[in-house]
């Protein structure tokens, strides 16, 4: 059957009379891959899941003609548990690292520690092995933040399908791609390198043209300085326990997990195009912070306006008179305001909202 992308990218569905989890494996669409016509094997009790330790029925399948092999690398229950995909362990609905997503759901209100060993965690995929899919699944598109959803991938990212890397050619040593039979990258002639193009941009360009240019043989064979350094750089990228990753995957402690949190707490400090936004959000308050510890830790980059309490959401809305000003201010607490022992969540707030005489922040931006 057809699988059409939504926004944001979309589950896979499992064909009629087909059981998720059981008949068919829980994947994303990204995954599953572009054809709607695949080969899967399907293996019983085959498997041990990678997180919980549970034989689970794996499932094996190629998702396109450059792409290699997928199989599924953790149990159903464990999947469910928090909504991510048996495959690549992100995220369901928004395609993204599950530590991300906790993260940023409600400022982390509705992260759920999942027991991570012993008789605890048996007992626990237990129970939601034995609940409905749409009981377990039921929360996890509901919760969604503004932040989330601009993060989240409005298309599928299919380069995460690509041939593995291969490790006798970062050697220099493939005997394979001499024969032509070499199924990994470079080697099968794909030249594409995730690993490389989101923070070594020159590298990867200049490795893509070299490859294009002289092809993968020539490449590998080749000892000067500049190649031998991006294949350092590759290497970085291939090392660790596949294990530990994965489990660092799913619990939200990977490498993956804090990028894309850095480049959340960046959207915090953005200024919005509206310049009469002048108003920040300071949010995480408890009962103990007041208008003047407020403003003892904020008059010190401009004149403020207004200060507006929200006790229903532990929030406050500081608004300077000059935009200057509260971008001043943003710069420096972000990430650094601590009051009263507790400390606090600056952000944007959005526009304000004006009723009668009074003014609103408006909720984070």
């Amino acid at each position: 059957s057809g699988r059409g992308v939504r926004m944001p990218v979309a589950p896979a569905q499992a064909p009629d009379g087909l059981e998720s989890g059981v008949d068919f494996p829980i994947v994303c669409e990204v995954c599953l891959g572009p054809n709607p016509y695949i080969r899967m094997i399907k293996q019983v009790n085959h498997k041990e899941c990678k997180v919980s330790g549970r034989v689970f029925n794996s499932f094996r399948w190629r998702p396109g003609a450059e792409a290699r092999y997928k199989e599924t690398v953790i149990s159903p229950e464990v999947a469910r548990a928090k909504g991510v995909c048996q495959c690549c362990l992100m995220d369901m609905e928004f395609n993204l690292p599950v530590g991300v997503r906790d993260a940023l759901m409600r400022d982390g209100a509705n992260k759920e520690e999942l027991p991570q060993s012993g008789v605890n965690q048996s007992y626990y995929y237990d129970q939601v092995a034995k609940q409905s899919r749409e009981d377990v699944e039921a929360g996890y598109g509901k919760m969604s933040s503004d932040k989330l959803m601009k993060m989240a991938r409005s298309s599928p990212y299919y380069d995460r399908n690509l041939p593995k890397l291969c490790s006798f050619w970062l050697k220099g040593a493939c005997a394979r791609v001499v024969e032509g039979s070499c199924p990994f990258r470079p080697c099968c002639g794909t030249f594409r390198f995730p690993e490389l193009a989101s923070q070594h941009q020159d590298m990867h360009k200049q490795l893509k043209e070299m490859l294009d240019k002289d092809g993968a043989i020539k490449v590998m064979r080749d000892k000067s300085a500049e190649v031998e350094a991006i294949k350092e750089r590759l290497k970085e990228s291939q090392r660790g326990s596949r294990d530990q990753n994965i489990r660092d995957r799913y619990h939200g402690t990977d490498q993956l997990t804090s990028k894309y949190i850095d480049k959340a707490d960046k959207m915090d400090i953005e200024p919005p195009a509206d310049k009469e936004v002048k108003t920040l959000y300071v949010g995480t308050m408890g009962a103990q912070v007041n208008d003047k510890d407020l403003r003892d830790k904020f008059y010190a980059y401009g004149e403020i306006a207004t200060i507006n309490f929200a006790p229903n959401s532990n929030a406050a809305f500081v608004t300077y008179t000059e935009r200057s000003a509260a971008e001043e201010a943003i710069r420096k607490l972000h990430g650094n305001l601590v009051v009263n022992g507790v400390k606090l969540r600056v952000m944007w707030g959005k526009a304000a909202r004006k009723y009668g005489q009074q003014t609103d922040g408006g909720g984070p931006g």
